[in-house]
């Protein structure tokens, strides 16, 4: 058992640092700084992006980008046909094993369900009875998010017309000085982590956080790294007896297609709950992207376990202009395609020098995240 200073360590910023590699299409993600470990860790992890292919048959051939999107023509990292853009949604009734209101999925004929493989069943419903606390009544419908390790950087971010709305620190604790909604984390089930979770949820909750983050990559060895069944327990142990108090996420998974990692590992996490954890929404990662594969990934996860979902982390690839290029595209989609209503909130990682910040300025795809349509 950890003694009280390293339990208040545990809720503050850790000096240490975690380099976790996702390799795409020859490109690397550093993913450094997340306030997750004590001890330094390097892993370096190779995966791919799950593609679906919207509006057509499985063998069917892909089709162009919408050419009335900001984003050019993308190809598919495992093949030379281009990604096909999210169809239009007609209006459907939602599962009944989701709280998401007004949520719309696209035409029978056009099912989201068509995978590069067959897709898993559906998880049973573990929904709690809390209502949905995301704003309905805004002409942006989508939560903005800001992850931070630094406070004091998160200023440029907040300006006249920001449409941020809330944070995280992968922590328990808000010292973001925003005002905004906090939203903690239990990141893990090591160090100390589970000893201060209950005080500091009941002091987020106090302070008016509608919502917890359940654990921070397990399918990634470098991060929380539990087993499916690992999680469900912990999950079922720690995230459950907030039902009802606050919506609860899955845990955040990588956007892997490793037989044992991203949405494979969430199939057997909730086939591990048997219905007895309480999820109200998925929490999704993706990194080494573009626009139109981020959506179809986003569509991947809703077709299997029709929950709605936030993207708790997400790291396109390019330089800053076609990180841009990728922002308005993905943004664009997310607050006027109604086809993906189910998203409810977003991140970009992360507010740090090197990442949304050049030399302590805004990057020019951060304004369209936190200032842009």
């Amino acid at each position: 058992m950890w003694s009280q200073s390293l339990i208040a360590l545990a809720a503050a910023t850790f000096a240490g640092e975690t380099l976790a590699a996702s390799i795409h299409r020859g490109h690397e993600h550093h993913h450094v700084g997340k306030r997750d470990m004590v001890t330094q860790m390097v892993t370096r992890t190779a995966w791919t992006t799950v593609t679906v292919t919207l509006g057509q048959s499985v063998n069917a051939a892909p089709t162009a980008v919408d050419n009335n999107t900001k984003l050019t023509k993308s190809r598919s990292p495992s093949s030379s046909t281009a990604v096909a853009a999210p169809a239009e949604a007609s209006s459907a009734a939602p599962s009944s094993n989701t709280i998401a209101h007004n949520v719309n999925v696209v035409d029978a004929a056009a099912s989201p369900s068509a995978t590069q493989n067959s897709a898993p069943a559906a998880a049973p419903s573990t929904t709690t009875t809390v209502e949905s606390t995301e704003d309905q009544s805004s002409g942006h419908r989508l939560q903005r998010g800001l992850a931070y390790n630094d406070g004091k950087l998160l200023q440029g971010f907040l300006g006249s017309g920001s449409k941020a709305t809330w944070v995280y620190n992968w922590g328990q604790v808000d010292d973001s000085g925003t005002g905004l909604e906090f939203v903690p984390m239990l990141w893990g089930v090591d160090k100390g982590f589970p000893q201060s979770w209950d005080a500091n949820a009941q002091k987020a909750i106090d302070a008016g956080s509608k919502a917890f983050l359940s654990f921070n990559e397990p399918d990634l060895s470098s991060q929380s790294n539990m087993s499916p069944q690992d999680a469900a327990a912990n999950h079922i142990k720690y995230m459950n007896p907030w039902a009802g108090k606050v919506r609860i996420s899955s845990p955040s998974i990588t956007n892997s297609d490793d037989p044992n990692m991203g949405l494979n590992w969430m199939q057997k996490f909730f086939d591990a709950c048997n219905g007895q954890c309480k999820v109200d929404f998925l929490a999704l990662h993706s990194y080494g992207t573009d626009g139109p594969t981020v959506l179809n990934h986003l569509l991947d996860a809703y077709s299997r376990f029709k929950k709605p979902v936030w993207v708790t982390e997400l790291g396109f690839d390019g330089d800053d202009d076609k990180k841009n290029q990728a922002m308005e595209y993905v943004l664009d989609h997310l607050e006027n395609n109604s086809t993906f209503s189910f998203v409810e909130r977003f991140t970009y990682f992360m507010v740090a020098e090197g990442e949304m910040l050049r030399n302590s300025q805004l990057t020019t795809f951060a304004k369209t995240f936190a200032y842009g349509a």
